[in-house]
């Protein structure tokens, strides 16, 4: 069954052009694609007052906020947009989409992707998969639906939970999509103080919703799994374990042609039983 592709804007907080061309702007998902608007935005203080700007600049209705070092294979716009035909035919009041999703019980996280450090990683999913919050390497919302990133979270973490908490508090629902992408991204041994800024950010400003599933840590009311990962951090430190962090690849296309040919290989259709493909 044909799936009608709608027409998007594509919105990057960039700082690195090289970074930038070297694996967005090298998507095979956007080759010869003119239909597509893209909007990178630069020098500003936080993630959610770059991604307003693009919001604000934005012609089309469906807007995909995204990393500048993701690279999203060819068949990347097709699965898209039958996730949001698929929401939309149900009748669901659908807030934020993206490519990793986390909830209560989905250890490992929904949906497939490729970090580094990390590989592959994710539950394949072939229907969109309802989450509490969604990692901010994608994250799709409609320009019409009034969501808007929240300009006091300072820097450029937890924005992603940030805005899947304001579409709950809403009545809208969050969902994880099949949607691979790779993240091409130097790896993080050590998470900075701007993340937990905003994990003490998040604490606070959506306390009625602890404990709150993210893909990096859960949110809790008494920090078990933050204080579990500092005491691990300083034991490795003392021990002279502190493991390496992985730079980025040099060519993601590699990662992104297996993947799309083993879980991938051509868009879903419609009729798909929603049993989870095995993975590579």
């Amino acid at each position: 069954m044909s799936v009608t592709t709608p027409r998007f804007t594509l919105v990057a907080a960039v700082n690195n052009r090289k970074t930038l061309e070297a694996n967005l702007l090298a998507s095979p998902a956007l080759a010869d694609r003119h239909d597509v608007q893209l909007l990178f935005k630069e020098g500003f203080a936080s993630a959610a007052k770059a991604y307003n700007s693009g919001l604000d600049d934005a012609e089309n209705d469906i807007v995909v906020f995204l990393h500048q070092d993701i690279y999203l294979p060819k068949h990347w716009f097709d699965h898209v947009a039958l996730a949001i035909e698929t929401l939309d035919s149900s009748g669901a009041k659908w807030g934020v989409l993206g490519s990793f999703g986390s909830r209560r019980g989905a250890a490992g996280g929904l949906g497939r992707m490729y970090a580094t450090g990390l590989g592959f990683h994710g539950v394949p999913i072939t229907a969109p998969e309802p989450v509490e919050t969604l990692d901010e390497v994608v994250l799709i919302l409609r320009k019409s639906s009034g969501l808007r990133f929240d300009e006091e979270l300072p820097h450029f973490h937890m924005y992603g939970p940030a805005i899947c908490l304001q579409a709950r508090h809403r009545g809208f629902t969050n969902y994880a999509i099949p949607a691979f992408c790779v993240h091409n991204t130097s790896q993080l041994i050590v998470l900075p103080k701007e993340f937990f800024d905003g994990y003490r950010f998040i604490k606070k400003k959506w306390r009625q919703y602890l404990p709150i599933y993210t893909s990096c840590m859960t949110i809790s009311r008494f920090d078990k799994e933050r204080l579990k990962r500092h005491a691990q951090l300083t034991l490795a430190r003392l021990r002279g374990r502190l493991p390496k962090p992985l730079l980025r690849i040099d060519d993601p296309a590699t990662i992104a042609a297996y993947d799309e040919f083993a879980v991938h290989a051509a868009p879903p259709s419609r009729g798909s039983s929603g049993k989870t493909r095995s993975s590579p």
